[in-house]
């Protein structure tokens, strides 16, 4: 049954993604060239990967069919993703998508990003990620024509920086990053050994596996992007963390059960980092602001610290975080923010915020303008100038 679905099957999908290639816009502006490349070799992965099992003979044993279709599907789950992503962006590109390429550009060049930029899309559902294969940023349709969030931007950049392997200048931060996993390990078994007798040993214990899981599945990465963030950006990243947390957060101080298991840290340990993160950077009176902002904001909610808190998200855990982030950024000769640092993005983004302090009510009328005269800015260096 197989092989004569395969004979039927395989040739179509060929074709389907030949035609996808064809589907690329050749007309676009240069930002997108690497998204491109990216997808054309993609689907040329794909193709090949479809002929190599038409080219497989069809005689064998029950196991061989069943990887056949295993790959099978791989390539499908590949060819659907390219589809639906990728092409969808370049053939609904339009100038807003423009306008953030060349912001974007703009930001790497000021901090010295090291590694190749990425293609932004205004199509996100949700709000900033970016898929770091395709290495395509996803924000919300009107971010781009707003500053209070744009220095989520800064986050997104950080995550390619941890998935690539064997690159010179990235393993210099990959290397403090697993400093930092083995430093999480041996921390959450120092914690088991002190901890669970006194609390009995299976309950404990399965809290204690949990909270080092997500930490080595998914909060190490969340902490570093912020440190590259809050390291090249300042506090206008620190300011855009709060904004987002009063807007959409939920618990600051939520710990996960087998019911919840968090993808992000708490809210309340980010800012933590953040906040140690900038004081660590010489903007010590931006901190203080910030940090009392934090709590004002926190009195307006019924969340507190909960039991455990400290355990999972304790100090030591959050220095050495910002200690070897700050470390693996400043090896990479990222361009670190200072208080004198005056690159103009960035000197947009933390203006936007203390205009926001200074005088909320007139804001959004001196944030129109700041918008349109960093699209001017951007576009002068998009076109050499």
């Amino acid at each position: 049954m197989l092989d004569e679905y395969f004979q039927g099957t395989l040739p179509q999908l060929i074709e389907r993604a030949r035609f996808l290639k064809g589907k690329i816009p050749r007309s676009l502006p240069r930002d997108y060239g690497a998204l491109v490349r990216t997808s054309e070799n993609e689907l040329d992965d794909v193709i090949s990967r479809l002929r190599n099992l038409r080219d497989v003979p069809a005689a064998g044993r029950r196991a061989l069919h069943n990887a056949r279709l295993r790959q099978f599907k791989r390539a499908i789950a590949d060819l659907d993703h390219i589809e639906t992503t990728a092409i969808a962006v370049l053939n609904r590109a339009h100038k807003d998508d423009h306008h953030a390429n060349r912001l974007l550009y703009r930001i790497c060049q000021e901090i010295s990003h090291p590694a190749l930029t990425p293609t932004v899309t205004t199509l996100s559902t949700s709000y900033f990620y970016i898929d770091t294969k395709l290495n395509l940023m996803f924000i919300p349709p009107a971010e781009g024509s707003f500053l209070l969030h744009l220095p989520d931007l800064y986050h997104e950049l950080g995550h390619p920086l941890l998935t690539h392997e064997n690159h010179p200048v990235l393993d210099k931060l990959r290397t403090q990053y697993l400093a930092c996993m083995a430093h999480i390990h041996d921390y959450f078994a120092s914690q088991r050994a002190r901890e669970g007798p006194r609390r009995g040993p299976r309950a404990f214990k399965d809290q204690i596996d949990l909270w080092e899981l997500l930490w080595s599945k998914y909060w190490l990465t969340e902490f570093f992007c912020d440190l590259y963030a809050v390291l090249t950006l300042g506090p206008a990243f620190a300011w855009s963390h709060l904004h987002l947390y009063l807007k959409i957060g939920g618990n600051a101080f939520a710990l996960p059960d087998g019911l919840r298991n968090l993808s992000h840290p708490a809210d309340d340990a980010r800012m933590r980092a953040i906040l140690e993160a900038l004081r660590r950077s010489g903007f010590q009176n931006d901190a203080a602001e910030i940090s009392r902002r934090w709590l004002e904001a926190l009195e307006l909610t019924t969340d507190s610290l909960v039991p455990d808190y400290m355990h999972c998200y304790p100090d030591e855990l959050i220095t050495s975080v910002v200690e070897k982030a700050a470390k693996g950024i400043a090896d990479m000769e990222c361009r670190l923010a200072r208080p004198g640092t005056s690159d103009p993005v960035h000197l947009t983004l933390n203006e936007a915020w203390r205009k926001f302090w200074c005088d909320p009510g007139s804001y959004h009328m001196w944030e129109a303008r700041a918008v349109q005269e960093l699209f001017s800015l951007c576009e002068g260096s998009a076109a050499g100038t």
